[in-house]
């Protein structure tokens, strides 16, 4: 097929590029060849399969990083708790059994053995997140002064970890005040 490239703009550019002749007259061409389509599909496929991975190790990581946040908010309303009523309050592991603060806690007065005058209830945090206090415990209680009881002195540190592979820890301090740190692995 020969093309007419006679018809030019004022700047003598052809017209009608790409047009292709129908019944004498010529016509803009409409829509997109299969090569196009299939080129663009090839390009879509192969950034998607790059994305993907990438997406669900920040989804992961996220949701290790709301867990955190909302542990520590849960101890600072604990505390604050604690020194509003001038007596103990505890967040303490729903599930007594693994003392895994992952499967819920909740906020109490005083120091009981359940939840069930829990002050709030926060849910779990989802399978592949581990929250366990360091040293067994199943409740951090705070006293009427904000700081921690029955610690012999010592901190307590909850231990966040998802799939071996992210790791948060949050300490608290004597004073019952606490601290997030990162790192990469966590702990056997």
């Amino acid at each position: 097929m020969i093309r007419d490239l006679s018809k030019r703009d004022r700047k003598g550019q052809a017209l009608y590029v790409g047009a292709r002749p129908r019944n004498g007259r010529w016509t803009q061409q409409q829509g997109f060849t299969l090569i196009e389509l299939m080129i663009t599909l090839a390009i879509s496929a192969i950034l998607l399969s790059v994305a993907a991975p990438a997406y669900q190790s920040f989804i992961g990581s996220t949701a290790l990083t709301t867990a955190t946040n909302d542990l520590v908010a849960a101890l600072n309303m604990a505390r604050s708790e604690a020194l509003k009523r001038d007596g103990q309050v505890s967040l303490r592991a729903a599930n007594i059994v693994s003392d895994d603060f992952a499967d819920g806690y909740c906020l109490v007065p005083g120091k009981p053995d359940d939840c069930d005058d829990a002050l709030r209830n926060f849910p779990a945090v989802g399978s592949e997140i581990s929250m366990v206090v360091s040293g067994g415990y199943d409740k951090i209680t705070f006293d009427g002064m904000g700081g921690l009881t029955d610690t012999s002195n010592s901190t307590r540190a909850f231990e966040l970890c998802r799939a071996n592979e992210d790791h948060r820890r949050v300490t608290i301090a004597l004073v019952g005040r606490s601290k997030i740190s990162a790192d990469t692995s966590c702990p056997s």
